[in-house]
């Protein structure tokens, strides 16, 4: 009776660990991290309102102010399954970009009118941090599907400098932080124990403190599983802003848009 017992419990546990390697580990691992690199498109429009011009025109960065070409980017990815339906993600990736331009046209920050063949320095800068709770409604031996809620942290920053010492010449800068909140969703599918597909989507349409308007937060992608606990994977990332900014240190609107590759190594354990 006792061989039995430990037979029965023996193929128990062999039959547990057959159904685990038979996915990715992504749908099966507890932990997992993506660490690599963002190869995105950028585009940076901002508009600084001015408490005696009122309501002033966008500034293209990128287009006007010599920012524009792609960035490379250091971009986090980390998620812990903490029950068996329940999972918490983190994501990380910020930039910093700084140019120098001659003006085409006039263009206007605050109260400040910067005229058309001027030489200016302007730099952007720009930190996400999202942190996303979701339940699985699907949870079968491939297959991942559920949803969620979460907040994005943003940090945005820009600043346009005169390079001809005047008594204007000062560097003026903008900058807001705070959180935005957003739903999401995902689905991830196990074709075989080496390979991992999915994708994921973060929305919202909210009013919140020191920002109205939207976020759109989208990734979709392949891994490989190259050995026990690594993996080598690409996607594709779209991050999209577009607020309108109320705070004591800037009145305006900021428009961003992240859009390109992402190419990075996994861990699981």
């Amino acid at each position: 009776m006792k061989r039995i017992s430990v037979l029965c419990l023996v193929c128990l546990v062999a039959t547990v660990a057959s159904a685990e390697d038979e996915v990715h580990p992504f749908i099966s691992s507890k932990f997992s991290l993506q660490a690599g690199a963002f190869f995105p498109s950028k585009n940076f429009d901002i508009r600084v309102d001015g408490t005696l011009t009122g309501e002033n025109e966008q500034i293209d960065f990128d287009e006007s102010l010599g920012l524009g070409g792609s960035d490379n980017i250091f971009a986090l990815e980390f998620k812990w399954r903490f029950g068996e339906k329940w999972s918490t993600r983190l994501q990380y990736f910020g930039s910093d970009q700084e140019g120098k331009a001659v003006l085409e046209d006039d263009i206007q920050w605050g109260d400040e009118t910067i005229l058309a063949g001027s030489s200016v320095t302007a730099g952007t800068s720009f930190d996400l941090t999202r942190v996303f709770v979701g339940r699985s409604f699907e949870s079968s031996e491939k297959v991942d599907f559920g949803a969620g809620f979460g907040v994005h942290f943003l940090e945005i920053g820009a600043f346009i400098k005169e390079d001809l010492i005047t008594t204007f010449g000062e560097k003026s800068s903008v900058s807001v932080s705070g959180p935005l909140p957003n739903i999401g969703a995902w689905y991830y599918y196990s074709p075989s124990p080496k390979w991992f597909v999915g994708g994921r989507i973060d929305w919202l349409q909210v009013s919140v403190g020191k920002y109205d308007g939207g976020i759109t937060n989208f990734a979709v992608g392949v891994n490989y599983q190259m050995f026990q606990n690594i993996g080598i994977g690409v996607k594709y990332q779209l991050f999209r802003l577009g607020v309108d900014v109320d705070d004591d240190t800037w009145h305006g609107r900021a428009v961003l848009n992240y859009d390109g590759a992402i190419v990075y190594l996994s861990a699981n354990w």
